[in-house]
């Protein structure tokens, strides 16, 4: 009786596990442009990839920006530590309507490598924090976009649960032009609600300071579909609030988490 006792144990035991680590629901950082604190789970890979198209008019200037294949490939090396890796594929095409003159750039962008350390679990008004870093590849890139500049990003991502409903997350950093030495000031901040089970949203604002130049300042909001626990849709859009950004700008994707 104790035999048959201990195996029914064992197995209610490695169902619950089994049913924990199963409905633990994917966390990504996209469709917005607030990277989360939270990183991917232990020997978990996902991939987040999704399609964009942004569109603008300076004078007589008109530009259209097309990003194909913009993926993000995470790996958890640790609990709470991530490697990452980024790479897309762009078109860019600037038409002067005045001289009719234009400009094409297309291919992929340099790659990019970094990582993302969740260094600190919030608690009540203490938010969750993550430090996270990116830097380019030059020769890694289609002759267009190989300009030999090594851009390198810092960000102190952080996050608070607000209730079953609202979350808000935020980032803190700075991109590092090494050739130039230009440090750009970088901040967003979005809030994210979970509207139903399969369906949740965002509202966003994010700010790009480059030096010497005008502020860019962007406000953008979309959808998010969690059809499981491990694969979500998005679809989302946004627009320049100043000078210095674009007319707007579109996107959707998918995020996928293996195993789940």
């Amino acid at each position: 009786m104790k035999k048959y006792t201990l195996i029914l144990v064992l197995i209610l035991f490695f169902h619950i596990a089994y049913t924990q680590e199963e409905v633990q629901p994917i966390v990504t950082d996209r469709p917005d442009q607030t990277e989360s604190p939270v990183t991917v789970p232990n020997k978990s890979f996902q991939i987040e990839s999704g399609f964009t198209f942004g569109w603008d008019k300076q004078d007589d200037v008109e530009t259209r920006d097309l990003g194909l294949n913009n993926s993000l490939f995470r790996y958890g090396v640790l609990n709470r530590f991530e490697v990452r890796l980024g790479l897309a594929f762009s078109g860019y095409k600037t038409t002067d309507e005045a001289t009719g003159l234009e400009t094409n750039l297309n291919g992929m962008i340099p790659l990019m490598v970094g990582f993302k350390w969740n260094m600190l679990i919030g608690d009540g008004p203490i938010p969750d924090i993550a430090f996270m870093s990116m830097v380019n590849i030059p020769p890694l890139a289609s002759k267009d976009y190989s300009d030999g500049n090594v851009i390198q990003s810092f960000r102190l991502a952080g996050g608070w649960k607000l209730s079953n409903t609202f979350n808000f997350a935020f980032n803190i950093g700075s991109r590092v032009d090494w050739k130039q030495s230009n440090w750009t000031p970088i901040y967003s901040g979005s809030l994210g609600i979970n509207i139903i089970k399969w369906l949740g949203a965002f509202v966003e604002f994010y700010s790009i300071h480059p030096d010497g130049e005008y502020s860019d300042h962007r406000f953008d909001m979309g959808f998010t579909f969690p059809v499981r626990h491990n694969l979500q849709f998005d679809i989302s859009g946004g627009v320049g609030l100043s000078k210095n950004s674009p007319d707007g700008f579109a996107g959707f994707g998918f995020a996928w988490r293996i195993p789940r």
